[in-house]
């Protein structure tokens, strides 16, 4: 499990009166052109930098994740971390520990929850499912800690173009946080 670090001071001027990369974001960061110095971190130096709790049991829900399209790099880098091939055949990797990132400063919904495996972002929740698990992950995102669970990815080479399929587990929202 990472240990806690302090964040880079670019991050942290994401922060409200530096109480937490989480808390509630000055009205200046909602224009759409942010200076570097308030950008907002990436997924990779979350999950980095903060620690990562525990999966809490049961992990009842079944949800499949949005966008693997557009993250079909981050999942291509999850099997290449497993040195599994993705063939044509397809390959799955089953029980890794995933990762649950919001991202209230989402410029396309601000109750957006990356889903990551390792460092590497490989889709959402979808929004109908992610505007319940903002909140609560927000407060838990406060004390420096991100949600886990568990993650099935199936990924198939298809000429060339890898198609991909991410199923994760995590525990239901009214249940846990």
């Amino acid at each position: 499990m990472p240990q806690a670090v302090e964040l880079p001071a670019e991050v942290a001027t994401v922060q409200h009166q530096r109480r937490g990369v989480f808390g509630r974001r000055k009205s200046t960061l909602r224009s759409q052109r942010q200076t570097e110095e308030q950008r907002a971190p990436s997924i990779a130096e979350l999950v980095a930098s903060m620690r990562h709790e525990p999966h809490r049991e049961p992990l009842l829900e079944q949800i499949e994740v949005a966008g693997e399209t557009y993250h079909v790099k981050g999942i291509a880098r999850v099997f290449g971390d497993l040195g599994l091939p993705i063939t044509d055949a397809g390959c799955t990797a089953e029980d890794l520990t995933c990762i649950l990132v919001p991202e209230p400063w989402n410029e396309h919904d601000p109750n957006a929850v990356a889903v990551a495996v390792g460092e590497h972002h490989v889709g959402y929740l979808p929004a109908d499912i992610a505007v319940d698990y903002a909140p609560p992950l927000l407060q838990l995102g406060s004390t420096n800690t991100l949600a886990t669970g568990l993650a099935r990815i199936w990924a198939k080479s298809d000429a060339g173009m890898i198609r991909a399929r991410v199923t994760i587990r995590i525990p239901e929202c009214d249940a846990c946080w």
